[in-house]
């Protein structure tokens, strides 16, 4: 708990010394960066996302990081790892699957006990085909590969997975400016889906799909209506992330779906996001790893802190 303290105090600190200016990304819109879903709009970004999970026989706190470089106005690489730390009853075993993704996707179910350690190293490359401003819409795929470098009992895989992944983010900007119904506007939608493949030892797929809906408070105030919301307020964006997680293991079935909602809100000022949001199983699948939950993001914008890394070799 005491790193979450001097974690919080460190965002605080770090938004006191931004700049108030931030860049669009697709035409007036600039979406959050979500805590599990993948975006579709390359970006030099730098995320840390730490969280904490009570389970039913002691408590999880793991940190996770990615890196995305844009090469290229449509085109950028993702590298990810994380670390988990547990605490354990003695004579106990914690065993979870958490809802945080290594950079952004969910981690194994441990079925043995939980050890300290590195998590999977994944590299993701994104190639965003599609974009429209006046539909404040953009369209990317990709790869996502998940490489077993870390520690097995600390949730690392034992083969190496990947596929394709596919993401999108949709602005209702263009939704009609009648009386009642611009106030839509200010939402958005973000989300990814993908069939990650093992390569080696027995069949197994594992299928994902995430969305968040957002309403960003500040596009209210720049671009439906200012209604005279204080700054820290107006830069506020309430979500909520849906995601949707299961194993399809060759001709043996499937694993029953892992459904989570995590309610949350994100303050954006210029270069820097912070989030914080708690985690609810819709289905009962993973009743042990959901007595409580707490996460938080810290993601930076590096191209509008130093306008160095926005250079691309493509």
């Amino acid at each position: 708990m005491r790193l979450i303290a001097a974690t919080a105090i460190c965002l605080c600190l770090a938004l006191a010394i931004m700049p108030e200016a931030a860049q669009a990304q697709v035409g007036r819109r600039n979406f959050i960066e979500p805590l599990v879903a993948e975006d579709a709009n390359p970006s030099n970004e730098l995320d840390m996302i730490p969280q904490w999970v009570k389970l039913a026989h002691g408590s999880l706190l793991s940190v996770s990081g990615s890196f995305e470089k844009q090469l290229s106005r449509n085109f950028s690489i993702e590298l990810g790892s994380g670390w988990n730390d547990p605490s354990c009853q003695a004579h106990r075993a914690c065993s979870l699957a958490t809802v945080t993704r290594i950079g952004r996707h969910r981690q194994r179910r441990i079925t043995s006990q939980l050890l300290s350690g590195f998590q999977d190293l994944e590299v993701l490359t994104k190639y965003a085909f599609f974009e429209s401003a006046a539909h404040e819409v953009r369209l990317a795929m990709g790869t996502d590969m998940f490489f077993g470098a870390g520690n097995p009992s600390a949730g690392a895989s034992t083969h190496t997975f990947g596929g394709p992944i596919f993401m999108f983010s949709k602005g209702m900007g263009d939704i009609p400016d009648s009386a009642v119904l611009r106030y839509l506007k200010p939402f958005a939608i973000q989300g990814d889906m993908e069939d990650l493949m093992r390569t080696g030892g027995t069949q197994s797929n594992q299928v994902i799909s995430d969305a968040v809906i957002s309403y960003q408070l500040s596009y209210l105030s720049d671009y439906v209506r200012d209604i005279g919301l204080p700054a820290p307020i107006r830069d506020l964006s309430p979500f909520a992330e849906f995601t949707y997680d299961q194993y399809i293991k060759g001709g043996r079935g499937a694993t029953q779906p892992d459904l989570r909602i995590l309610p949350g809100v994100a303050y954006v000022n210029g270069p820097v996001q912070v989030s914080v949001a708690t985690g609810f199983s819709l289905n009962q699948v993973d009743t042990q790893a959901m007595h409580a939950a707490a996460y938080a993001m810290l993601s930076l914008t590096l191209d509008q802190m130093i306008p160095e890394f926005g250079w691309t070799p493509l």
